[in-house]
């Protein structure tokens, strides 16, 4: 007798199981499979699926049914629906993080308190985005530290698919913010907690597309043994796809869609700031051969940030090392609005002027 299909499994879009990879959705797509429950009701489209892949075995089989079942069982949103005054509470429970930039600090507001929301910093290359990157995990880290105590330092996490990640640069940043917020640290002390933030940064590389997905899923076991994790940065989410999956756009568009609920769940389980990096491409209108400049990976990865920051260079010659930050989408405060900053030895500090 074939066991009971969870209540919730109709109304479960497959794409959204964690408990089935995207390649062996879009397999079963393929064969008819919308819900979990189309899944669980037909065992034999889930071992065709990954016989497809070259996943062979009725116990891999097995498993996957059984932790969609349990997926699917688990998963009542209403029963642990929240009203507008506990989010509020919870809201004002959880302190932004800061960084050495007032500017940059009034721009993002909320964007920098954990809870489950994606921030995205796109720029054009040499804008600051790995800088602004560094500079956040340095803040999380050293915001979170009992002066003189390295066995209290916070963790952060860094996903690093360029290359660009040189960790000579981010002790500089760490240095100078341990100089700036600890002052009266003696030299011995000071050296401690600069090696524990160093030891306490973990950073992953990915080197293509797969990487990547594989990295980002396993993120919620990793930080379940890290408590301390205060900030995840993936640096960056368009480097692997602007070139892969181009034949298949339906399949890269729903493989970032699942890296992005992902990143959003870690963040919301974990209280962690999420802040991902992307590309600018050029666009054109159909009807008008001039172009601009845009965020990359297109209008179905554009809905997935709840905050976006676009950086610049400014063209002043004069004023080396100084860029401009503009608000280009947020759920609290008007866009549009922007701030003057410099990239110094110390990382990402104000710079006074008009922006």
């Amino acid at each position: 007798m074939a066991a009971a299909v969870p209540v919730n499994a109709q109304a479960m879009d497959l794409r959204i199981l964690q408990s089935i990879p995207t390649p062996v959705a879009d397999a079963l797509l393929s064969r008819g499979c919308k819900s979990a429950a189309d899944v669980i009701s037909r065992p034999e489209s889930l071992t065709e699926a990954l016989m497809q892949h070259h996943i062979a075995g009725p116990e891999r089989a097995s498993n996957m049914l059984a932790a969609c079942r349990r997926e699917a069982a688990s998963k009542d949103a209403w029963s642990s629906a929240d009203s507008a005054l506990s989010l509020l509470r919870k809201g004002h429970a959880v302190q932004p993080l800061r960084l050495p930039s007032a500017g940059l600090n009034g721009l993002l507001g909320n964007a920098l308190q954990g809870g489950g929301s994606l921030l995205e910093v796109c720029g054009l290359p040499g804008s600051g985005k790995t800088q602004f990157c560094l500079q956040l995990c340095a803040a999380a880290q050293i915001s979170q530290t009992m002066p003189g105590a390295p066995d209290s330092l916070a963790e952060a996490i860094y996903v690093d698919t360029e290359g660009s990640f040189v960790p000579e640069r981010y002790m500089q940043i760490c240095e100078a913010l341990l100089a700036e917020t600890r002052p009266t640290l003696d030299a011995a002390s000071a050296a401690r907690l600069l090696e524990a933030g160093m030891r306490r940064l973990h950073v992953c590389r990915a080197y293509d597309a797969t990487e990547l997905y594989s990295t980002v899923k396993q993120l919620g076991s990793f930080i379940k043994g890290r408590p301390r994790v205060r900030a995840l940065v993936v640096d960056s989410i368009a480097f692997s796809f602007r070139h892969e999956l181009m034949d298949n756009t339906a399949q890269r568009a729903r493989v970032l869609a699942d890296l992005a609920a992902t990143l959003r769940r870690c963040g919301a389980e974990h209280g962690l700031v999420v802040v991902v990096t992307n590309h600018m491409t050029t666009r054109f209108d159909r009807d008008d051969s001039s172009g601009w400049l845009a965020p990359a990976l297109g209008e179905t990865w554009a809905h997935q940030p709840s905050t976006q920051l676009r950086l610049e260079k400014t063209d002043n010659w004069q004023q080396p090392g100084v860029g401009r930050a503009t608000l280009t989408k947020s759920v609290e405060q008007a866009t549009g609005l922007s701030c003057l900053f410099r990239i110094e030895r110390a990382g990402l500090r104000d710079h006074g002027g008009v922006a």
